[in-house]
């Protein structure tokens, strides 16, 4: 006889018998159905009486066997012969041994295992003979739980049955109740109505089971921590008195469940508690996880567990999750959603928010041992109402008051000098990268020469430069209106004039770096379909998860000037996009998902009207009034070709001005500027008279594509020969360049110019 470690007698002696019984028949292998006619030809065992009961005897299996499978010469075999099936069986028996406490495996435990294991053979011969699984997996059972070592803990960490130990609220559980009467909970502030709503649903007679739904960070598991308070406290009515609030970890459930059933028969097990405890009230914060929860191949899930219990009553569950998850998972189950009363959850106000950290400051006080001032409360939730717009309050504000108070306390500073707007603005600039601060003296003179700084950088465009920077003052100083961008913009007029380059100026001025220039060309959303790029692709399309290229642009960098560039040959739906953006300051993805705007300044531009500019001036003094009929006749075209309801929801429309000689020379100065800083920093000392950029504002400048041209023309007749200059060697000896018009070209002298007017 071959004896198994960990084995009984009994168990042993039927492994023997199934080797035995595939030996006769010839098999080459010891199957599961070889192990379920070793249970029966051993016959002495609790399984086998089971199996009797059903009907099914060892002549009556033997002869199905050998019918189904074959029956073959009689051969030798041994224990290497097991199927991995049946392997996988007797590990799964062993596990369960373990699980329930006991030394030595039973066949009750090898027959419960092959009936629960997922397209076992031995289970599929059996029902096919009329056997009925579960009344034999029952009866098994019910020989598990007075055995010797019924009621200890489990010695496997990685599963096992909770009705066994009855521990499995203390395993998968963390009682609220006691943790606040211990007072390891925060209390709760300003939720006093939903509260109330709470426990209306709580003591209902049938369909007692609330759900909270709302967004994130809104509170909804601080109220449910604020009502184990009140039950800790004793102020809740006599029917929720004494009663404890369990907070059930689904993911530690699910965890170590490796075979089919083990996942529902822990659950099951927990389940069975509640119903005998009789006082036990259970929270599953996401309850949307339980829709497929531990469902695996033939099995299910935990909502469907659930179910027969909340239909009659057997259990009081408050549910948490978000409005967009209760939509997906929760509505579409039409016998789970009624089974719930739903209580919205919406973000508190300024003044609720406010209440809550207030009564929140004294816990993060001892916890940081800083001290908190009001100013730096207020400034919390004013700045991240403002400027963290995709967050929710009281977790934004708190986020900032928590994180300014390590900040404190990481840096040394002096504990007795209590925390202020300035340490949570600091935080908050470094999450946004933008100064959010209070005005200083030299943010209010930075603010007051942003024109000055603008117009630097964009040459004849005065009128375009000060309606911008009226409406960045207008939103650093706050004053800006709630729910809109901090500044709407239609910029018109011909090619080459400064447009672009203003929005990538107002982006290093204002955002500090040109990198939160998000420039669209329009020319690439001329068909329907590509207009689905911009917001992401519509449900059941690829990339439907991605969302658009201009919402997740935005919601990785809030605080950025958004470019439609040639908005006129952009597709009509597009439109519909900026309307939203426009009106509302926020932009809704394919995937439901709200991105906002408010932080941002778009700007719309477009070569409309171009042929207005085609004439010359009448001259000088004609200058102003002829601008001024240009700009007329542009805002009328603009009327014709763009909807009425667009052009109303902008700030201003600006018309850019045709550059005129000067300013061509202002700008071959700028670029030549920017040669030169280049080149400095390869310490190159490169000097240019200014005839030198007459000449090529004269050559780059053009009354039909404005100053583009001057750009090209600096890198052909300066930057080019520069480079080739510096290949060469010759550079090495005399570091000092000298650009010196000769004629219409453009020479580079080891030597200082004569008159030093260099730019």
């Amino acid at each position: 006889m071959i004896y198994f470690k960990g084995f009984g007698e009994i168990a042993n002696r039927g492994c023997n018998e199934a080797i035995a019984l595939a030996q006769e028949l010839g098999h080459l292998y010891i199957g599961t159905e070889h192990l379920l006619g070793g249970i029966l030809r051993e016959g002495t065992s609790r399984a086998a009486g089971a199996l009797a009961e059903q009907g099914l005897t060892l002549s009556g299996y033997r002869d199905f066997l050998a019918r189904r499978v074959g029956k073959g010469i009689p051969t030798r075999l041994s224990p290497h012969d097991f199927t991995v099936g049946s392997m996988r069986a007797l590990e799964k028996a062993v596990l369960k041994t373990r699980w329930l406490g006991e030394v030595n495996t039973r066949a009750e435990h090898i027959l419960t295992a092959l009936f629960t294991t997922n397209q076992c053979t031995a289970a599929a011969f059996a029902a096919q003979l009329g056997v009925n699984l579960q009344a034999v997996c029952q009866s098994c059972e019910m020989s598990f739980l007075p055995g010797p070592m019924a009621g200890l803990s489990p010695r496997s960490p990685s599963g096992g049955t909770v009705r066994a130990s009855g521990k499995g609220l203390e395993r998968y559980g963390r009682d609220l109740t006691r943790l606040a009467a211990e007072g390891r909970i925060d209390p709760c502030f300003g939720r006093e109505q939903e509260t109330q709503r709470l426990l209306e649903i709580l003591c209902r007679r049938q369909k007692n089971n609330p759900c909270l739904v709302g967004d994130a960070g809104v509170g909804k598991t601080a109220i449910v921590e604020g009502l184990a308070l009140r039950i800790a406290a004793g102020e809740v009515p006599p029917e929720l008195r004494r009663r404890r609030l369990i907070s059930l970890d689904l993911t530690g459930l699910i965890a170590g469940t490796k075979y089919r059933g083990d996942f529902e028969e822990r659950f099951k097990g927990v389940l069975e508690e509640v119903a005998v405890d009789g006082n036990c009230i259970l929270f599953i914060d996401e309850l949307h996880s339980i829709i497929g929860a531990g469902a695996a191949e033939g099995a299910i899930d935990a909502a469907s567990i659930l179910k027969p219990s909340l239909a009659r009553g057997q259990l009081r569950l408050i549910g948490a999750t978000t409005m967009e998850e209760y939509h997906k998972f929760i509505e579409k189950d039409g016998a789970l959603d009624r089974r719930f009363g739903m209580i919205r959850v919406e973000e508190p106000s300024r003044e609720t928010a406010l209440a809550i950290l207030t009564g929140l400051r004294d816990r993060y006080e001892n916890f940081h041992h800083v001290k908190i001032g009001d100013a730096a409360l207020s400034a919390a939730v004013e700045l991240s109402v403002r400027y963290l717009p995709a967050k929710r309050l009281p977790d934004k504000a708190l986020d900032l008051v928590d994180e300014a108070a390590a900040c404190m306390r990481v840096s040394g500073q002096n504990p007795s000098r209590p925390m202020g707007r300035r340490e949570v603005a600091a935080v908050l600039a470094r999450a946004t990268g933008i100064p959010v601060g209070e005005l200083n003296r030299e943010q209010q003179t930075a603010m007051a020469g942003l024109e000055q700084r603008l117009a630097r950088r964009v040459v004849g465009q005065r009128a375009a430069v000060n309606a911008l920077s009226a409406a960045i003052r207008r939103s650093r100083a706050g004053l800006a209106e709630d729910g809109r961008p901090t500044g709407s913009f239609l910029f018109l007029g011909p090619t080459g004039v400064g447009k672009t380059e203003l929005c990538r100026a107002l982006a290093a001025e204002v955002f500090g770096d040109e990198k939160a220039l998000l420039r669209y060309d329009m020319s690439e959303y001329m068909e329907k379909q590509s207009v689905a790029r911009l917001i992401g692709a519509p449900p059941g399309y690829v990339g439907y998860e991605e969302g658009g290229q201009l919402t997740r642009a935005v919601r990785e960098r809030p605080y950025s000037v958004v470019v439609f560039d040639e908005i006129e040959k952009a597709h009509p739906d597009i439109y519909n996009i900026l309307l939203q953006i426009l009106e509302e300051g926020c932009l809704t993805e394919n995937g439901g998902r709200r991105v906002s705007f408010t932080s941002a300044v778009v700007i719309l531009t477009g070569n409309l009207g171009a042929s207005c500019f085609s004439g010359g001036m009448l001259g000088f003094g004609s200058r102003e009034k002829e601008c001024e009929e240009r700009r007329q006749a542009v805002l009328a075209e603009a009327k014709r070709n763009f909807r009425q309801e667009l052009l109303g929801r902008l700030d201003e429309i600006l018309v850019f001005q045709p550059l005129g000689p000067e300013e061509m020379r202002q700008i071959a100065g700028l670029q030549v500027e920017r040669l030169c800083r280049r080149a400095a920093k390869q310490k190159i000392d490169l000097a240019v008279g200014p005839e030198v950029v007459e000449h090529l504002a004269r050559l780059g400048g053009s009354p039909t594509a404005g100053a583009r041209g001057i750009r090209r023309i600096v890198e052909r007749k300066l930057e080019n020969p520069l480079s080739e200059y510096i290949l060469s060697g010759k550079i090495k000896r005399c570091r000092k360049l000298c650009a010196v018009l000769q004629g219409d070209d453009i020479l580079l002298e080891q030597r200082q110019p004569a008159a030093k007017a260099a730019v």
